[in-house]
């Protein structure tokens, strides 16, 4: 058993869960807050959480407010992955900016100190390809991605104020089991298993496709990266890390991942229902 705590924000989200899996499966301990109790999630989030039973889940956590201060100070983690937070409606244009920035920034600073002060090793971000500079972006820029490039710039600030390593892992298009029901995949697996047509839009559009599962091992690869003993800089540093999974034209990933698990359809029903339109 590894004898590191990670504290995880943002348990209950698709690759959330599969991070915590990952950690554990590391033998890392990993602590969870949540928003309520763990008893009150059901449906998909429910079934996320049991990907982490071994976890250590800390009820009715603000995030946004002290309490996860000071759930630092009590666990006093060793990693800090700062995977949670506001993403209501992140693709529209009527995302809410204020409400993301008042989630992940409002206890940002008094967070890093004391993570610093208590023996935190190493700060973990969740940044996304829609970030301005990244992949999605150059597709058209979406409020969202503005909001997480602001939130990973002020959060480094801290930590190298604090001297605090910090490492960010640009998350591109994760897809796999236990993905939210509206998303594309199982949308159009749905429809297909009820002999539906469904239309596919940007059919030559080129992205980074990785499964949640394999994403989780970039943050178990995080949590291992060396860090370098006390000096007079704290042992400061910051990097990047880019997940790599599937480089492929939108057709060529639903084609592809329809045909695999946990959707499984055949691949002549795959073809005779996904329309490719302009």
């Amino acid at each position: 058993m590894n004898s590191q705590s990670v504290l995880l924000t943002g348990l209950t989200s698709f690759t959330g869960a599969y991070i915590a899996r990952a950690l554990l499966d590391g033998g890392y301990k990993v602590v969870c807050p949540l928003r309520a109790k763990k008893e009150s999630y059901d449906g998909i989030k429910k079934h996320r959480l049991e990907l982490a039973l071994k976890a250590k889940i800390i009820d009715s956590v603000d995030i946004s407010s002290s309490q996860i201060v000071d759930l630092c100070v009590e666990i006093k983690p060793q990693v800090f992955i700062n995977h949670g937070g506001y993403i209501e409606n992140y693709r529209s244009d009527d995302f809410n900016v204020l409400k993301h920035l008042e989630t992940n920034l409002q206890q940002v600073q008094p967070l890093i100190k004391t993570l610093k002060e208590n023996g935190c090793k190493l700060f973990i971000h969740s940044g996304s390809a829609f970030e301005p500079g990244e992949e999605y972006s150059k597709y058209g820029l979406v409020p969202y991605g503005v909001a997480k490039k602001m939130v990973w710039d002020l959060t480094l600030f801290w930590c190298h104020k604090y001297s605090l390593p910090a490492i960010k892992v640009v998350i591109p298009n994760p897809y796999g089991e236990l993905e939210n029901e509206d998303r594309l995949l199982p949308v159009f697996s749905k429809k297909i298993k009820k002999g539906e047509e469904v239309q596919l839009r940007e059919a030559e559009v080129v992205r980074n496709n990785i499964k949640a599962k394999d994403l989780a091992q970039y943050y178990l690869d995080a949590v291992q990266t060396p860090i370098s003993s006390n000096d007079a800089s704290g042992g400061f540093f910051s990097l990047e890390m880019k997940p790599l999974g599937f480089r492929e034209t939108q057709k060529q990933f639903v084609f592809r991942a329809l045909a695999e698990e946990p959707y499984s359809l055949d691949i002549r029903e795959i073809n005779r229902l996904v329309k490719v339109v302009a």
